[in-house]
């Protein structure tokens, strides 16, 4: 038995009831022939005649009438499914967000209300994890999208950046202020600094900037999250090394932020995506106002350098 589609049920189903295939073509909008061969590879589907003809009408055979309600419910579970998946998209659904602790606690959640208060209808999960599983949570389908730091692309994930950013001495306002529209990598030698652990989000970055230059840190405290540094630091008891965008965040009081140069050292943060899984219209959604938004946020911070 070949595949029965829903467009030859249809047919059927016309001529069914009108018992003409003329007037189930003009009901149909299609042609008498296109109807007649429709019916004709139903008949061969089911492996038996639907129809009698005689010179006046169609007459229902047997396999006919037991055919009948079986195809008007296969259509109406069919005409069920397309408008339940069309509500879907048009509704949006439940979106699951994989980002790092330090983002979940400043960057991301600004986005997600702005992007709640345009699309209410919208559930938005976030997944905080480790900087070292943000992709392998993605990558294994465990998320929709990812807002963090990707680096470069793979084969499996690609990215849209959307916030532009970079690593600078954040240091106390009260600190002396020497120096404090910028600093060199060689010049934080002599700079106390609270980092977070060794192979810990962005400490992976900085030890291997060190290391090329053969700069060794003085190390005041070890952390595990960089909220933590931020936090020693605000109240005057060291500085740290953080991206801009971070530490100029009003959640920190009391800080003053200064570049470093030579080398100046990328932290862009992305939208990250499954690169061979098609978005859904929620993903969609996120990443076009997530666009919107960073365009907002480069300019004031482009504005504040």
């Amino acid at each position: 038995m070949t595949r029965i589609k829903l467009r030859q049920l249809c047919c059927f189903l016309e001529v069914f009831q009108r018992k003409k295939i003329a007037l189930a073509a003009e009901q149909l909008h299609m042609t008498q022939s296109a109807v007649s061969m429709s019916l004709k590879q139903l008949e061969e589907s089911v492996g038996a005649p639907l129809f009698d003809r005689t010179t006046r009408s169609l007459v229902p055979t047997l396999a006919a009438i037991e055919l009948a309600p079986v195809a008007e419910r296969m259509l109406r579970d069919g005409r069920h499914m397309e408008n339940m998946f069309r509500h879907a998209q048009a509704r949006g659904g439940r979106l699951s967000v994989v980002t790092t602790p330090t983002l979940a606690q400043t960057l991301l959640p600004s986005l997600i209300a702005g992007f709640l208060a345009e699309h209410p209808e919208i559930r938005v999960d976030v997944i905080d994890v480790a900087p070292e599983h943000f992709a392998m949570t993605l990558a294994s389908g465990q998320a929709d999208i990812g807002f963090g730091f990707l680096g470069r692309d793979d084969t499996e994930l690609k990215q849209h950046r959307v916030l532009e950013d970079q690593l600078c001495l954040v240091m106390p306002s009260t600190a002396p202020p020497v120096e404090r529209d910028h600093v060199s990598w060689t010049g934080l030698q002599r700079i106390p600094v609270a980092l977070t652990r060794p192979g810990y989000g962005i400490r992976e970055i900085i030890d291997r900037t060190t290391l090329a230059g053969g700069i060794s840190l003085q190390v005041s405290h070890e952390v595990g999250l960089l909220t933590t540094a931020l936090g020693l630091t605000s109240q005057g008891i060291t500085n740290t090394i953080a991206p801009r965008q971070i530490a100029r965040l009003p959640f920190f009081s009391g800080l003053a932020v200064c570049r470093i140069r030579a080398p100046v050292i990328r932290r862009d943060i992305s939208v990250v995506f499954q690169a061979h899984r098609t978005p859904s219209p929620a993903t969609r959604r996120f990443l076009d106002y997530a666009v919107e938004y960073s365009r907002a946020a480069n300019q004031g911070s482009l504005s504040r350098s």
